[in-house]
């Protein structure tokens, strides 16, 4: 469970995923929020950039593609962006965190990274990861019932994972929760 900003840790339903108290709600509607933005300022042709494309992906070339803890755990595909940047200007990373049983959580952990440096986040999807850094294998699988089952996101989440680990035998399929 992850401390939210409401102080309270944030309680997920084990079986549907789903917001048991108020900090998971915020954090929940925090993600949705962002899709909502995201949805809502792709529709708009505003052209105002704060920070050069050049510069936007400078700061994004310094953030790993791939943040994962070791062993069996849930994990999120998020679309990170500077803010401010030119339109499109994006990435996607993987990203989960050891001790952190939901989506969302994993959402919310690297996006309290983020957000300090002026990035902006959008979830994909997410669903599980088995790393093993000794045996050199990431096996990804399974859906976020927070989230939902987002179309491909663990063939790119697998793809992302082994141009990040190319001496790595990564697999992935859409089976399973």
């Amino acid at each position: 469970m992850a401390d939210s900003a409401l102080g309270a840790a944030a309680q997920w339903d084990d079986a549907t995923g789903a917001p048991l108290n108020d900090a998971a709600r915020s954090i929940l509607e925090d993600a949705k929020a962002t899709i909502a933005k995201s949805s809502a300022a792709s529709s708009k042709s505003s052209s105002k950039a704060f920070i050069s494309e050049d510069a936007a992906r400078a700061i994004l070339a310094a953030i790993p593609d791939v943040d994962l803890a070791t062993g069996e755990h849930k994990y999120v595909q998020v679309i990170i962006s500077v803010k401010g940047a030119p339109k499109g200007v994006s990435k996607p990373i993987v990203t989960s965190t050891a001790g952190l049983m939901y989506h969302p959580d994993m959402y919310d952990a690297a996006m309290k990274k983020l957000k300090p440096l002026g990035i902006t986040g959008r979830v994909v999807g997410g669903g599980r990861i088995n790393l093993d850094h000794g045996a050199k294998t990431a096996s990804v699988w399974g859906y976020s019932k927070s989230f939902g089952r987002a179309e491909g996101c663990n063939k790119r989440s697998a793809e992302i994972i082994g141009r990040f680990h190319p001496d790595y035998r990564v697999t992935w399929s859409d089976d399973g929760y």
